[in-house]
C-alpha cells in the first residue's frame, strides 16, 4: 500500500484538502496528515483525522516525549514517516512554508520530515497575488525547482483576500491527478533520456527583424514536464515560448532552425526518445541583411525553404524514437490522418501527433485537439482538453510504445 503525507500548512484554502485526503483513501492510499501548528488554528484535527482514518500528526514532541525512549526504541516519529512515504505533498503552501523548505529550515513535524525524507515532493502553493510574486518566493521557487521538487499550480481567479490574481490553490481534482501520477507512474519512464523540442523558431531579417509563428510552446512544455515526472531525464530545447517550464529538466535556449539542429545534433547520440514538438519556420529569407533595413519605403523578400529537421532525425540516430508534429489548417480529420502517414514515412518516425490549427484556436491556448498515429497507421483521436491533459496522453502512448 502506497503512503501518502499530506502536509497542510496555514493557508486558507486548507478546508479544501479534507476532500482530497478523502478522495486519496478512498483509492487506497495510506494517507497521514501532518498540520503545522498555525494550520491547526484555521481547522480541526478532527476533520482530517475522520477524512483519512489515520491520527494527524502535528508536534514534534508530543506531551509525554521521553529521550530514553527515543534511544532504547530507535525510533523517531519524523524520521519514520520519512522512511514510508510514496510521496510528500505539501496543501496548500504558504510563502513561509515554501521559504522553509528552500532553505533547508527544519523546526517543526512536516518541515523535519520533509527533509529526512526521499520520497517525491509535491508542492502546492496558495497565498496573496504580491506574496507569490515577490522577488523572494520567486527565487525559493526556482530554488526548489532545479532541486528536482515538483510545483503545481497556483492558478488565477479571486483570492480569499480580494485580490485578483495567481495565488488561488489549484484544482483539487487536478491536484489528485498529479499525486496519482507521482505515486503510480514515477518510474514509467525511468532511465530513459528524452529530448523535447519547443516553441515557435525565428528566422532574422535583419539586425532588428524577424519572421516567425504564432506557436506558443506550451504543447512541447507541457510534454516535457509530463516526461519528467514519469521519471525521465529530458532535454529541453526551446526557441521563443510563452511559458516556462516549472519542473528541473536541461533547459537549452535556441532562436533559428539552425540552431535547433545543432543543438539536437550535439545531444541525439546519448539519447533514446526524441520528440520534436517545435515549430520550426518553414522558411528563411534567402539574403538577410547584415543592419538594420530602413522602413521608408517598401522591400521585396525571397524567402527559401529551411531545413527540414524531423528529416534528419534518424539519418543521425536509426533507433531512436522518435515523434513528431503536424499541423494543417481546416482539413478532414482522414486528410489529417494521410499526412501523418506521409511524415512516418517520409522521416521514419515512429508516431506523429496532428491537429487543425484551422479549427480549434490552438495557437496561445490552453487547449488543443489531436489525433496521434502510429508507424502501423493506426491513429487515436484526443478530444479538445487542456494542453496539459493532452501531453499526459500523448505520453501514454510513447509510454505503451518504449
Amino acid at each position: 500500500m502506497h503512503t501518502v503525507l499530506v502536509g497542510v500548512s496555514s493557508g486558507i484554502a486548507a478546508f479544501k484538502v479534507i476532500s482530497l485526503v478523502k478522495s486519496l483513501k478512498k483509492r487506497g492510499y495510506n494517507v497521514i496528515v501532518i498540520m503545522t501548528e498555525h494550520a491547526k488554528k484555521m481547522i480541526s484535527e478532527k476533520e482530517f483525522e475522520k477524512a483519512s482514518g489515520n491520527k494527524v500528526v502535528s508536534e514534534l514532541f508530543p506531551k509525554g516525549f521521553d529521550y530514553k525512549r527515543v534511544l532504547k526504541e530507535r525510533k523517531v516519529k519524523h524520521i519514520s514517516l520519512a522512511d514510508m512515504a510514496s510521496v510528500i505533498i505539501v496543501v496548500p503552501a504558504t510563502a513561509n512554508i515554501i521559504a522553509k523548505i528552500a532553505n533547508g529550515v527544519a523546526d517543526d513535524i512536516l518541515t523535519t520530515t520533509i527533509l529526512a525524507s526521499k520520497a517525491e515532493l509535491l508542492v502546492c502553493p496558495s497565498m496573496n497575488v504580491n506574496m507569490w510574486n515577490n522577488k523572494r518566493t520567486q527565487e525559493n521557487i526556482s530554488k526548489l525547482r532545479n532541486k528536482g521538487i515538483f510545483f503545481f499550480g497556483p492558478e488565477k481567479g479571486k483570492l480569499a483576500c480580494g485580490y485578483d490574481g495567481e495565488g488561488r490553490l489549484a484544482d483539487i481534482n487536478k491536484i489528485e491527478d498529479e499525486i496519482v501520477k507521482l505515486v503510480e507512474k514515477r518510474n514509467e519512464l525511468k532511465g530513459k533520456k528524452i529530448i523535447v523540442t519547443a516553441g515557435g523558431t525565428e528566422e532574422e531579417i535583419d539586425k532588428v527583424r524577424v519572421i516567425t509563428n504564432r506557436s506558443s510552446g506550451k504543447m512541447g512544455i507541457r510534454i516535457a514536464e509530463e516526461c519528467v515526472k514519469r521519471g525521465a531525464k529530458v532535454t529541453l530545447i526551446r526557441s521563443r515560448t510563452d511559458i516556462e517550464p516549472t519542473v528541473s529538466l536541461d533547459d537549452i535556449k535556441v532562436r533559428s532552425a539552425k540552431e535547433m539542429y545543432g543543438e539536437i545534433k550535439k545531444r541525439i547520440n546519448k539519447n533514446g526518445i526524441m520528440i520534436h514538438a517545435a515549430a520550426v519556420s518553414d522558411f528563411r529569407v534567402k539574403n538577410k541583411i547584415e543592419s538594420k533595413i530602413r522602413s521608408d519605403k517598401g522591400i521585396t523578400l525571397e524567402l527559401i525553404p529551411n531545413i527540414k529537421i524531423i528529416d534528419k532525425i534518424k539519418k543521425m540516430k536509426k533507433d531512436v524514437f522518435l515523434v513528431g508534429f503536424k499541423a494543417e489548417y481546416n482539413v478532414s480529420e482522414k486528410e489529417l490522418k494521410r499526412k501523418s502517414v506521409y511524415i512516418i514515412n517520409k522521416a521514419g518516425a515512429d508516431m506523429v501527433v496532428a491537429n487543425d490549427v484551422g479549427k480549434n484556436n490552438v495557437f496561445g491556448s490552453d487547449y488543443n485537439e489531436i489525433l496521434i498515429v502510429d508507424n502501423k497507421g493506426k491513429a487515436k483521436k484526443i478530444n479538445r482538453a487542456e494542453k496539459r491533459i493532452i501531453a499526459e496522453r500523448i505520453v501514454d502512448e510513447i509510454v505503451k510504445r518504449v
